[in-house]
């Protein structure tokens, strides 16, 4: 009997983290705040946080289920309110949806290696996995784009004179927006980690006060 009621919990820890980082995801795109744009190239964005962390806390399908959500709402975006020259490039689901639901795979994977690794810190794994996942995810973002619409990247960076650039060049002109995406991932999976870590040890030494009590 506490099995089941167990399992049902855990589904519906899994669910609630779902739809929150669902949730946040999208505040976070309407109110802008998750997309910190600094030149018509240059934008960082945080929605992949809230990916990695559904990916970590919950499992592989919510992962995956909030990437969609990033996608959609960046191809939204893109198609609303574009704010740099590479933005009407997300209006194809393929650059914008697809490269953000498997950061949901990728996140889920790194997490699930790190944590075969005897005595390693939660927090640490939590911390590797959203360094690497973010700099995983910037990568299969430019790949997408100069796999599925390479001419029309070619034509955007000719407009901001970066004739003949190919993906290496591309991914380093953008490193320090992608080192900082990477370090506030870094930043905030793990202060999420120690947070619930910590909660979760109060809530289990109440526990056992509880039953000593009784």
């Amino acid at each position: 009997m506490n099995t089941n009621k167990n399992k049902k919990l855990s589904v519906v820890r899994r669910l609630v983290l779902c739809a929150a980082f669902s949730a946040l995801v999208i505040v976070l795109t309407f109110t802008n705040l998750g997309f910190i744009t600094f030149s018509p190239v240059v934008s960082i964005t945080i929605l992949q946080i809230p990916v990695i962390l559904a990916a970590t806390l919950a499992g592989l399908p919510e992962g995956i289920f909030v990437g969609f959500i990033m996608g959609l709402m960046s191809l939204i975006k893109a198609a609303m309110h574009p704010g740099t020259v590479l933005d009407p490039l997300f209006v194809n689901p393929l650059n914008s949806v697809l490269p953000r639901m498997l950061l949901g795979l990728v996140a889920w994977g790194i997490w699930r290696l790190l944590n075969f690794i005897p005595k390693m810190p939660g927090t640490v794994a939590a911390a590797i996995t959203g360094f690497t996942a973010t700099f995983a995810h910037t990568l299969m973002v430019y790949g997408c784009i100069f796999i599925f619409d390479g001419a029309r990247m070619g034509d955007a960076l000719r407009t901001l004179n970066l004739d003949g650039m190919g993906y290496l060049g591309v991914v380093g002109l953008g490193l320090p927006s992608e080192l900082s995406e990477a370090l506030a991932s870094t930043i905030v999976c793990a202060a999420v980690y120690a947070g619930l870590f910590i909660a979760n040890n109060r809530k289990s030494k109440l526990s056992k006060v509880e039953e000593e009590n009784q």
